[in-house]
């Protein structure tokens, strides 16, 4: 057992995150939930027949791969595998692999809403305990181009970190006029969602605390 910020009592071991994003793993730590991380190295410009799928649903597919991939190596341990997916003028966007793209899409975004469709899928010994997905849409400022290298400048390779090219938690909100829909799933983790799935499943025990 592991204490949840004396909030609640963790029961069982660490979530395995199977993901490298220290935004999802600060989350995770945020809101007490022990964890450890597995890259699951799932190429996902490669993933079969995700094309097929709406956004939202490439997200989900995309999740439960890393995740499968990752319990495969893991066996009866939680794993947790996290995706997210870029909606605009009908086209899903991904990551940017060339900072010189990611000044594109930022131009293409500009003045325009978009809408981040962000999925986490548990499981365990290959079966899945649940997924959820979660939309936000967001309306990016009108910025000249010397903002916009500006912003990528200070960035550097970190705009290729995430499919929308800014951290909402840091600089990036400079970008941002509004948005609807929460922060967490800005940063790629329906967390209020994954709160609630993890307390169906008995590891959140907030009624047994021990002081």
């Amino acid at each position: 057992m592991a204490a949840l910020n004396d909030f609640g009592i963790w029961r069982g071991d660490p979530i395995i995150l199977a993901s490298k994003s220290k935004g999802r793993a600060r989350l995770l730590e945020s809101a007490g939930i022990p964890y450890e991380t597995e890259d699951s190295k799932l190429d996902e410009r490669v993933a079969s027949g995700i094309d097929e799928l709406n956004p939202g649903a490439q997200a989900t597919s995309l999740a439960r791969a890393k995740a499968q991939l990752v319990s495969s190596r893991c066996p009866g341990r939680i794993v947790i595998g996290a995706d997210q997916t870029l909606a605009f003028a009908g086209q899903t966007l991904h990551k940017s692999t060339r900072v010189e793209d990611a000044i594109d899409q930022f131009r293409r975004l500009a003045g325009a809403r978009h809408e981040l469709h962000s999925a986490v899928a548990c499981v365990r010994d290959g079966a899945v305990l649940f997924e959820i997905v979660e939309t936000a849409k967001i309306q990016m400022r009108q910025l000249s181009e010397a903002a916009l290298r500006s912003y990528v400048r200070a960035m550097g390779e970190n705009v290729l970190r995430s499919v929308g090219g800014y951290e909402i938690e840091g600089i990036g909100a400079n970008l941002l006029e509004s948005i609807d829909g929460d922060i967490f799933t800005i940063i790629g983790l329906p967390l209020f969602g994954l709160l609630a799935e993890l307390r169906k499943l008995g590891l959140i025990d907030e009624e047994n605390i021990i002081r």
